[in-house]
């Protein structure tokens, strides 16, 4: 009679039980789809799925450079140089002059990407910090193109213009508040209308007309007209209770 040797019969009896319990497992499954009828999937649900993923990433990629597109014109446009009439340091002018929301929207959909294309058929195989980083590049490059195109000040301006609290909330200080300062020496408005060649009515943003005063060594930067409805902002000294003389001319949007 022959015996096994104890490592094949423990073999055998390891196998013997794996394939027992394979088998009811199995048992249980093939019950499980009798029972609630469960059909497979056809392979168009698979690739509809991984389509609206990769659309899904692209929406948020393309929204991401539009949120960096806008960022970097108020960053371009903003008055740096104007702390000293404000009173502050200027550390503290850039952290109250820094568009916050329009930040957050980059770093929200810059994750929201990473989502998307995790969930992609083939994301797993890339890196976290390699996605993340091309999906950074890629709102760098498109949201640059953007910006050349001025869609991040047609953006900013609908903003401002249809929702109320957009100016209080896109960063730390309102920007119409700060130009509305003429006993600082800082005045934006709307040009009413042209009285002579060195002196013209704008009306600021708290609704008050003023008079102002330019002469030749008044500077005028940047694209800005001395024309009706043009929004301007004025660097000056406040002359009397509306009048106001002016020694530098910028255009609202811009410097």
């Amino acid at each position: 009679m022959n015996l096994y040797p104890k490592a094949q019969l423990y073999y055998f009896l390891r196998l013997s039980f794996r394939k027992n319990i394979m088998s009811k497992f199995c048992d249980k499954v093939l019950c499980k789809i009798k029972e609630e009828k469960i059909e497979p999937k056809p392979k168009w649900h698979f690739l509809l799925k991984d389509y609206f993923v990769w659309l899904a990433f692209a929406v948020s990629l393309i929204v991401g450079a539009l949120a960096f597109c806008v960022a970097l014109s108020i960053i371009l446009d903003n008055d740096w140089d104007i702390y000293r009439y404000l009173s502050l340091s200027p550390a503290k002018h850039i952290l109250l002059s820094l568009p916050y929301i329009w930040i957050f929207a980059i770093l929200l959909f810059l994750g929201l990407a990473l989502y998307n294309y995790k969930h992609t058929k083939s994301g797993y195989r890339s890196g976290t910090f390699v996605v993340l980083g091309l999906s950074v590049v890629g709102s760098v490059v498109l949201g640059s193109v953007f910006h050349s195109l001025g869609m991040g000040r047609k953006i900013d301006r609908i903003f401002s213009q249809n929702i109320p609290l957009y100016q209080n909330v896109h960063c730390c200080c309102n920007r119409k508040d700060i130009w509305t300062q003429p006993e600082k020496g800082l005045l934006g408005g709307r040009i009413l209308n042209i009285r002579k060649e060195d002196e013209f009515d704008i009306e600021d943003f708290g609704g008050i007309i003023w008079q102002i005063e330019k002469n030749n060594e008044t500077l005028i930067r940047g694209p800005v007209l001395i024309i009706e409805n043009e929004e301007v902002k004025l660097i000056g000294e406040k002359r009397t209770e509306k009048r106001f003389r002016a020694r530098e001319i910028r255009p609202w949007a811009g410097k």
